[in-house]
């Protein structure tokens, strides 16, 4: 599927990711009044739609996450199947995962700051004691384990918040089609001890697989991961754990200390819960100091990656204001109706007074409650009193005059009516139309100056050239973001729109030096 697809009740906006069975989307749903929510949807590739187990472990995942509602895992919306293709739609995490921030750093030539990834980690450890924790509407447990806990399934949005995914396979005592035992599923770098041993596992296989997350995404090595996969498994068995403050020298002894419980080969020697884990973290990061919140890691996440966090709050509003103009009526639909347009003409030989509709006499009064009913008059004998009429007076000479006046009044009316009469009938003189209007401006220019120049100019994310530049074939109306980047000086972003009035515009920047 393209962008700008409809898929259901969805339009498509772009690819994010794509797996081995399954492809997930940046799509949104429109509502009324130009609303729209962007969400992530994963789609079932077309060629395992016929996989009926496939299917079914894909309905699980909808049906078991669901029922989980926290702020550090990602929120089912919707699941459906348009054409055969089957779908979930989730809240859209807008960031990176682990996986990709421990790349990004590591290509800086940095690492990921400790408390940063203590903190991480903290998050994703409650949203996991959340769902192990879990109950059904009697109050019995369900028995979540994520059974996938890996850098991929660990979100890190740009609004600070740290989100797992990717409930795939997860395991719950309430299943709607019974596992082969021994049947290994996950990542193989993450497998707990007792996963790869077949053995019963509960939320302790989750916090081991969640210290190896912590292990790597501190050291920006991978703690397992050999050339096969029973070599991996080998090492995961029998393998000690090398101690982390071994690759990094900044490495504190109480984060250590956590980071080897949760590595521990025994699951009674781990922490028992999720939730102890997190502590353990909070713990840490009160006694070194570091308060670190939200606020902080989100803005962490926009220096790191700042390119697509504008690109996607771009496209967002991009979609929002297409939302916003599918929902308006269309201007061009609406015909002004002229009577008798179609009709012959019709010759009015002299003016008709139009029929005035009877008089309908008042309905009949309603009474209130509290008020007596109206009494109806009862026929009787009618006695008449004698009138008498008034007798004919003769004018006088001044009332003469003012019947000649009134007279002379109305004849004035009479002839001032004929007049306007014969003017209303008589053809108008065509009046020449207006003149025709320029043609309207479509696109607009932008001249770019920097102090010092030669600065590579973007916009909207492309490289026009360089500082003095002009900038053409812009579009009118739409937010434009113009970036300026000089090698030893402050990257520079400036909004700016253009319109059918102001179709050209001077920016002029002063750049800082770093």
């Amino acid at each position: 599927m393209e962008s700008g697809d409809r898929f259901g009740d969805y339009v498509i906006i772009k690819r994010l990711a794509a797996g081995g069975m399954a492809v997930v989307y940046l799509a949104r749903k429109a509502g009324v009044g130009g609303f729209t929510k962007p969400v992530a949807m994963k789609v079932i590739l077309p060629q395992f739609a016929s996989n009926r187990d496939f299917i079914e472990m894909f309905l699980n995942e909808a049906r078991l996450v669901v029922c989980l509602n926290h702020s550090n895992i990602a929120q089912i919306l919707d699941l459906g199947e348009v054409n055969g293709q089957y779908f979930i739609s989730m809240e859209f995490a807008h960031g990176a995962d682990l996986q990709q921030i421990s790349r990004k750093t590591r290509k800086s030539g940095k690492l990921l700051p400790l408390p940063y990834a203590a903190k991480i980690v903290s998050q994703a450890a409650e949203g996991l004691y959340y769902a192990h924790t879990k109950v059904d509407d009697n109050g019995h447990p369900l028995g979540i384990v994520h059974r996938d806990i890996s850098p991929h399934n660990i979100l890190l949005t740009f609004d600070g918040m740290a989100k797992v995914i990717d409930f795939g396979i997860a395991k719950a005592k309430v299943t709607h089609k019974e596992e082969e035992e021994g049947v290994l599923k996950g990542k193989f770098s993450y497998m707990s001890p007792e996963q790869i041993r077949g053995m019963p596992i509960d939320p302790r296989s989750d916090i081991f697989a969640l210290g190896i997350v912590l292990w790597e995404v501190c050291t920006g090595a991978s703690l397992y991961r050999e050339k096969s996969e029973l070599l991996t498994m080998e090492a995961i068995l029998r393998k000690p754990v090398p101690k982390p403050r071994e690759l990094r020298g900044d490495m504190p002894p109480d984060l250590e200390a956590i980071i080897l419980k949760a590595l521990a080969k025994r699951a009674a020697d781990r922490f028992q819960s999720a939730h102890e884990m997190a502590q353990a973290l909070e713990g840490y990061l009160n006694r070194s100091g570091w308060n670190v919140g939200t606020p902080h890691l989100a803005e962490f996440m926009r220096k790191l990656f700042p390119d697509e966090y504008n690109e996607i709050r771009e496209t967002l509003e991009a979609e929002r204001r297409k939302a916003e103009d599918e929902d308006k009526p269309d201007k061009e639909d609406f015909v002004a109706w002229v009577p008798y347009e179609d009709s012959e003409p019709v010759e009015v030989k002299s003016p008709v007074r139009p029929a005035y509709p009877t008089r309908t006499p008042p309905p009949h009064p309603v009474a209130s409650p509290n008020s007596r009913p109206m009494p109806h008059p009862v026929p009787g004998p009618v006695h008449s009193t004698p009138v008498t009429r008034p007798q004919p007076v003769a004018p006088s000479g001044s009332n003469w005059v003012g019947i000649a006046i009134i007279v002379l009044l109305a004849l004035l009316v009479v002839v001032g009516c004929f007049i306007a009469y014969s003017l209303l009938m008589q053809d108008p003189e065509p009046r020449p139309g207006p003149a025709p209007a320029p043609d309207a401006v479509t696109r607009g220019t932008l001249h770019v100056e920097s102090d010092p120049p030669g600065a590579l100019v973007f916009v909207n994310g492309k490289e026009r050239g360089r500082t003095p530049a002009t900038v053409d074939d812009l579009p009118l109306g739409e937010e434009l973001t113009v970036r300026l980047e000089k090698s030893g000086y402050e990257r520079t972003i400036i909004p700016v729109q253009l319109s059918a009035q102001h179709h050209t515009a001077p920016i002029k920047s002063t750049l800082r030096k770093l």
